[in-house]
Protein backbone atom coordinates (compact mmCIF):
# COMPACT_ATOMS: atom_id res chain seq x y z
CA UNK A 1 0.00 0.00 0.00
CA UNK A 2 1.55 3.62 -0.89
CA UNK A 3 0.80 5.44 2.57
CA UNK A 4 1.80 8.77 0.67
CA UNK A 5 -1.12 8.28 -2.09
CA UNK A 6 -3.42 6.43 0.68
CA UNK A 7 -3.21 9.50 3.21
CA UNK A 8 -3.50 12.09 -0.03
CA UNK A 9 -6.62 10.29 -0.70
CA UNK A 10 -8.63 10.65 2.02
CA UNK A 11 -7.50 14.09 3.49
CA UNK A 12 -10.00 16.17 1.64
CA UNK A 13 -12.94 14.37 3.25
CA UNK A 14 -11.40 14.50 6.45
CA UNK A 15 -10.62 18.22 6.13
CA UNK A 16 -13.93 18.84 4.61
CA UNK A 17 -15.86 16.73 7.10
CA UNK A 18 -13.68 18.63 10.02
CA UNK A 19 -13.55 21.76 9.03
CA UNK A 20 -17.54 22.37 8.67
CA UNK A 21 -17.69 22.94 12.57
CA UNK A 22 -15.98 26.28 11.99
CA UNK A 23 -19.13 27.49 11.20
CA UNK A 24 -20.41 27.16 14.43
CA UNK A 25 -18.20 30.64 15.60
CA UNK A 26 -20.03 32.77 13.26
CA UNK A 27 -22.74 35.00 14.40
CA UNK A 28 -25.29 34.03 11.93
CA UNK A 29 -26.00 30.90 10.15
CA UNK A 30 -28.32 29.43 7.90
CA UNK A 31 -29.77 25.91 7.93
CA UNK A 32 -29.54 24.07 4.91
CA UNK A 33 -33.25 23.05 5.76
CA UNK A 34 -34.49 26.69 6.30
CA UNK A 35 -36.04 25.11 9.72
CA UNK A 36 -38.87 22.67 7.68
CA UNK A 37 -39.80 19.26 9.06
CA UNK A 38 -40.91 15.66 6.64
CA UNK A 39 -44.29 14.16 7.09
CA UNK A 40 -42.74 12.62 10.37
CA UNK A 41 -42.61 16.27 12.14
CA UNK A 42 -39.22 15.93 12.33
CA UNK A 43 -36.50 18.07 10.60
CA UNK A 44 -35.04 17.47 7.58
CA UNK A 45 -30.97 17.92 9.00
CA UNK A 46 -31.28 20.20 11.84
CA UNK A 47 -29.79 22.87 12.66
CA UNK A 48 -26.21 21.89 12.91
CA UNK A 49 -26.40 22.10 8.71
CA UNK A 50 -25.92 25.16 7.28
CA UNK A 51 -25.43 27.02 4.47
CA UNK A 52 -22.28 28.36 5.88
CA UNK A 53 -21.09 24.97 6.93
CA UNK A 54 -21.25 23.45 3.74
CA UNK A 55 -19.46 26.51 1.89
CA UNK A 56 -16.74 26.14 4.78
CA UNK A 57 -16.15 21.94 4.18
CA UNK A 58 -16.28 22.02 0.60
CA UNK A 59 -13.86 25.20 0.34
CA UNK A 60 -11.78 23.63 2.80
CA UNK A 61 -11.72 20.37 1.63
CA UNK A 62 -10.87 21.38 -1.95
CA UNK A 63 -7.90 23.51 -1.25
CA UNK A 64 -6.42 22.34 2.05
CA UNK A 65 -7.37 19.08 0.68
CA UNK A 66 -5.39 19.53 -2.39
CA UNK A 67 -2.37 21.08 -0.75
CA UNK A 68 -0.10 17.62 -0.35
CA UNK A 69 -0.43 17.06 -4.12
CA UNK A 70 1.64 20.30 -4.67
CA UNK A 71 4.59 18.14 -3.12
CA UNK A 72 3.91 14.56 -4.19
CA UNK A 73 0.82 14.73 -7.02
CA UNK A 74 -2.30 12.01 -6.48
CA UNK A 75 -5.15 13.61 -7.27
CA UNK A 76 -6.15 16.47 -9.01
CA UNK A 77 -7.70 19.44 -7.61
CA UNK A 78 -10.70 18.36 -9.56
CA UNK A 79 -10.87 15.15 -7.04
CA UNK A 80 -10.30 17.15 -4.19
CA UNK A 81 -13.33 19.17 -4.81
CA UNK A 82 -15.54 16.22 -5.52
CA UNK A 83 -14.31 14.20 -2.65
CA UNK A 84 -15.03 17.25 -0.69
CA UNK A 85 -18.13 18.02 -1.69
CA UNK A 86 -19.26 14.09 -1.51
CA UNK A 87 -17.93 14.44 1.74
CA UNK A 88 -20.41 17.08 2.96
CA UNK A 89 -23.42 15.67 0.86
CA UNK A 90 -22.18 12.15 3.06
CA UNK A 91 -22.46 13.89 6.14
CA UNK A 92 -25.92 15.21 5.56
CA UNK A 93 -27.65 12.05 4.60
CA UNK A 94 -26.14 10.86 8.41
CA UNK A 95 -27.58 14.15 9.48
CA UNK A 96 -30.74 12.98 7.67
CA UNK A 97 -30.85 9.33 8.65
CA UNK A 98 -30.40 10.27 12.51
CA UNK A 99 -33.25 12.55 12.15
CA UNK A 100 -35.91 9.91 11.08
CA UNK A 101 -34.35 7.28 13.22
CA UNK A 102 -35.55 10.09 16.17
CA UNK A 103 -31.97 10.73 17.39
CA UNK A 104 -31.55 14.08 18.74
CA UNK A 105 -28.22 16.51 17.25
CA UNK A 106 -25.48 15.59 19.01
CA UNK A 107 -26.36 12.07 19.61
CA UNK A 108 -23.75 9.52 18.99
CA UNK A 109 -24.41 7.08 16.33
CA UNK A 110 -21.69 4.27 15.59
CA UNK A 111 -20.76 4.04 13.01
CA UNK A 112 -23.03 6.59 10.66
CA UNK A 113 -21.10 9.26 12.32
CA UNK A 114 -17.69 8.39 11.67
CA UNK A 115 -17.93 7.03 8.53
CA UNK A 116 -20.66 8.74 6.05
CA UNK A 117 -18.92 11.38 5.00
CA UNK A 118 -15.71 9.48 3.95
CA UNK A 119 -17.99 5.94 2.29
CA UNK A 120 -19.85 8.73 0.66
CA UNK A 121 -16.71 10.19 -0.73
CA UNK A 122 -15.28 7.09 -1.59
CA UNK A 123 -18.23 5.93 -3.80
CA UNK A 124 -18.68 9.24 -5.54
CA UNK A 125 -15.00 9.34 -6.55
CA UNK A 126 -15.34 5.61 -7.75
CA UNK A 127 -17.75 6.26 -10.13
CA UNK A 128 -14.62 7.57 -12.23
CA UNK A 129 -11.84 6.53 -10.22
CA UNK A 130 -10.18 3.60 -9.08
CA UNK A 131 -9.74 3.13 -5.28
CA UNK A 132 -7.77 0.62 -4.01
CA UNK A 133 -9.87 -2.27 -1.48
CA UNK A 134 -7.10 -1.57 0.77
CA UNK A 135 -7.37 1.67 1.18
CA UNK A 136 -11.08 1.65 1.83
CA UNK A 137 -10.23 -1.19 4.45
CA UNK A 138 -7.54 0.99 5.91
CA UNK A 139 -9.90 3.66 6.03
CA UNK A 140 -12.92 2.19 7.56
CA UNK A 141 -10.31 0.66 10.30
CA UNK A 142 -8.37 3.95 11.08
CA UNK A 143 -11.48 6.80 10.90
CA UNK A 144 -13.09 6.08 14.02
CA UNK A 145 -10.11 6.63 15.97
CA UNK A 146 -9.35 9.54 14.20
CA UNK A 147 -12.61 11.05 14.18
CA UNK A 148 -13.14 10.40 17.79
CA UNK A 149 -9.82 12.25 18.38
CA UNK A 150 -10.55 15.47 16.07
CA UNK A 151 -13.99 15.70 18.18
CA UNK A 152 -12.77 15.56 21.29
CA UNK A 153 -10.19 18.68 20.12
CA UNK A 154 -13.28 20.52 18.61
CA UNK A 155 -15.43 19.90 22.10
CA UNK A 156 -12.12 21.38 24.01
CA UNK A 157 -11.84 24.29 21.74
CA UNK A 158 -15.47 24.37 22.23
CA UNK A 159 -16.17 24.36 18.83
CA UNK A 160 -19.12 20.98 19.35
CA UNK A 161 -21.50 20.84 22.25
CA UNK A 162 -20.59 17.34 22.69
CA UNK A 163 -16.73 15.33 22.95
CA UNK A 164 -18.18 12.99 20.54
Amino acid sequence: MDLVAFFILIWPPYVANGSAVFSSRLKTRHPLDFGKTLWDGRRIFGDGKTFEGLAIGVTAGSTIGYLPNLLSPHITLLDAFVLSTAAVLGDLLGAFIKRRLCMPRGYPAFPLDQLDFLLTAFLVYSLYAEIPPIYILAAVIITPLIHRATNYAAYVLKLKREPW
